[in-house]
């Protein structure tokens, strides 16, 4: 892709907010996730068996391998960076894996944890998959699910799954309604998300193109580890509209396959 090009989806990210210096997080919250993470809280594994016990030095290697942020556990102060030049490697890289995908007509479930701020960007992805010849699945659509207290679905808004009280679409961290909406036949060839939508497809073995922000360690374990994930380090919870370049830079690769 032409340089330029590349250039211009970077600077518009930065100036965005969505990666360089990191608006949303302090680096001591992205410590503290890593340390609860490594101490086994099942609401920051994602779903995920394989931080448990780890240390927190090698799970921040991962952070910092894809990040680009500083691998120093004794760096408590301040926020951190992500590097933008792995930002759009990331995006390219989804895209690509998404255009192998869709050319071949596999079945994509797309679903976010964080509706405020991913939400769009996955339906605009998901209508260039679709165009490019994927299919995309909604699995358990409009069916109320066991889980928590009160009402609960997976409520679909632009064939992008989300977590949802009646009309109140919310954020979560956990891997529970993915595993309810992988229950349904016929299971996804690939998953499209983040936070447990994510961990919990790759826990059963489903590839996945996954947003990871910089306190979200769990996937970075999951890369780690080999598991079959393409991810894009970003901030997943800025204004929706910024993340346009993001969005367009992606739909531009899946279409010319």
């Amino acid at each position: 892709m032409d340089p330029h090009r590349l250039d211009e989806v970077k600077d518009a990210l930065v100036r965005a907010g969505i990666t360089g210096p990191h608006r949303s997080h302090s680096r001591s919250n992205m410590l503290a996730k890593i340390e609860a993470l490594v101490a086994g809280e099942p609401e920051d594994a994602f779903g995920l068996p394989g931080a448990a016990g780890r240390s927190v030095e090698e799970v921040l290697g991962f952070v910092s391998s894809l990040t680009g942020c500083s691998a120093a556990v004794d760096r408590r102060d301040g926020h951190d960076d992500i590097d933008p030049d792995r930002t759009i490697a990331g995006l390219l890289a989804a895209g690509r894996r998404l255009a192998r995908e869709a050319a071949r007509g596999a079945s994509l479930v797309a679903a976010t944890g964080h509706p405020t701020g991913m939400l769009e960007t996955y339906g605009r992805i998901v209508d260039a998959y679709r165009d490019a010849g994927g299919k995309v699945l909604r699995p358990r659509e409009g069916e109320a699910l066991p889980l928590g207290r009160g009402h609960c679905e997976v409520r679909y808004v632009g064939g992008v799954g989300c977590l949802a009280d009646w009309g109140a679409l919310k954020h979560t961290h956990s891997a529970a309604y993915m595993e309810a909406l992988l229950e349904a036949d016929p299971r996804p060839d690939i998953v499209l998300g983040d936070h447990g939508f994510v961990g919990a497809a790759l826990a059963r073995g489903i590839p996945a193109v996954a947003v990871m922000d910089i306190n979200d360690p769990a996937l970075a374990v999951a890369w780690g580890e080999g598991r079959d994930v393409v991810i894009v380090p970003m901030d997943d919870n800025r204004p929706p509209a910024l993340y346009e370049p993001a969005w367009t830079l992606i739909a531009e690769v899946i279409a010319g396959g």
